[in-house]
């Protein structure tokens, strides 16, 4: 089989798709042929002139043909131009290759491919534009303080709104994350219950996993992911001196892309001191991303609108109790008493009861921490749900759709 896939996020790794993309690629079966089409990203400041400057042996021990189409240098505009360079090249690549099937690591890349391909399709739902601004607005933030990708959805909302509309109109095939995010379909765009599948998002085990061998001499409570106001970032550096009031010793860590500035400055106007929090900023080495995860006590993420982050289920599978808000499909993940504990959108007394319960008692941390690895191993590995996502391929390729 010739697979090619469609993605505007590859490597670096800087948001969900791209952990979506690499995790499923390295999971499926050799005799599948890999083409990526992608934007090249630059190295977060560093100038490169090829994909091929990234080590990706760190990611595949196979061998993948990657396209580059256009240049990411921010986090929202560059989609655009990805979409006309995709658009202008595709049907040769498709040609040129002996394309049997596109998947589509988003549905944002198709958005404006209204041809026929001649050959299947199939679309992997992360997010909607719709959902992405009522999260953004959920935080109660002024317009100032969004990030620069949620400011842009703001601004151009009508029309990407319209254009998601159209997209769903189309009888295509759907793979999603999670069952909350079908029902979104379902019930929000009419979406035909056939045209969708469930495979949730997976981590792989062997690599994200606990390290027993860590000394663990300071309670440290670790955030990954983008410094944007959906993340719930206001509410989390709310909650931290009434943690810190209780645990002196804490150390709070805060790893992602982003301008952290306006939290550093909400912090120093709070009186926080900075012995009590770091912020790491993007971290282009995997390895060094899983030694905070196997270092932390506690895993934090309290999202006003996400799907199923891919980012909790790593935190999982490193053996970490998680802290999340009750929102969207974490509690496909996150069961509450059992491997965490969910807390009401917005609270931050529920972000600061649930921490220091956690803190304050290492049975339970020890508990919640070895159930979330169990949930992993049972119900998000890599290698079973890519074989879910070829039975799908196989399914298209025999109706031709």
């Amino acid at each position: 089989m010739e697979l090619c896939i469609v993605t505007p996020e590859f490597i670096p790794i800087w948001g969900g798709v791209g952990s979506y993309i690499i995790e499923l690629i390295k999971s499926l079966p050799d005799n599948i042929n890999i083409h990526v089409v992608t934007p090249l990203r630059n190295k977060m400041g560093n100038e490169i002139t090829s994909l091929y400057d990234y080590d990706i042996s760190e990611y595949f021990n196979k061998n993948i043909n990657v396209n580059l189409m256009g240049e990411a240098k921010d986090t929202f505009l560059y989609n655009a131009f990805f979409q006309l360079s995709y658009l202008k090249n595709i049907k040769k690549i498709i040609k040129d290759h002996k394309i049997d099937i596109v998947h589509y690591g988003s549905q944002i890349p198709e958005m404006i491919e209204f041809r026929n391909l001649g050959v299947p399709t199939v679309t992997t739902i992360h997010t909607t534009i719709k959902g992405q601004r009522n999260g953004a607005k959920l935080t109660k933030s002024s317009f100032s303080n969004y990030d620069y990708s949620e400011k842009a959805t703001f601004l151009t909302y009508p029309f990407l709104n319209f254009a998601e509309k159209i997209y769903f109109l189309k009888n295509r095939h759907y793979i999603t994350v999670s069952n909350w995010m079908k029902k979104q379909l379902l019930n929000k765009y009419k979406i035909k219950h056939s045209q969708i599948n469930v495979i949730h998002n997976s981590v792989d085990a062997e690599v994200y996993a606990p390290d027993r061998s860590i000394d663990h001499d300071r309670d440290i409570v670790l955030f990954t992911g983008r410094m944007i106001a959906a993340k719930g970032m206001h509410f989390l550096i709310k909650a931290m001196p009434c943690v810190i009031k209780e645990y002196p010793d804490v150390l709070f860590q805060f790893i992602g892309p982003g301008d952290s500035l306006m939290y550093e400055n909400m912090l120093n106007n709070m009186k926080i001191p900075k012995e009590n929090y770091s912020f790491l900023g993007y971290l282009c080495d995997r390895a060094d991303l899983i030694k905070y995860y196997q270092s932390a006590s506690v895993y934090l993420a309290h999202s006003l609108y996400e799907n199923l982050p891919i980012r909790i289920l790593e935190a999982m599978a490193c053996g970490l109790p998680i802290i999340a808000s009750n929102v969207s499909a974490i509690p496909e993940a996150v069961h509450n008493s059992v491997n965490g504990i969910l807390t009401r959108p917005g609270s931050v007394k529920d972000i600061v009861t649930a921490i220091c319960t956690i803190l304050g008692d290492s049975d339970l941390r020890k508990k919640m921490g070895e159930n979330s690895r169990r949930m992993i191993l049972n119900n998000f590995d890599s290698k079973v749900n890519a074989k879910k996502t070829v039975s799908i391929y196989e399914s298209l390729l025999k109706k031709g759709m």
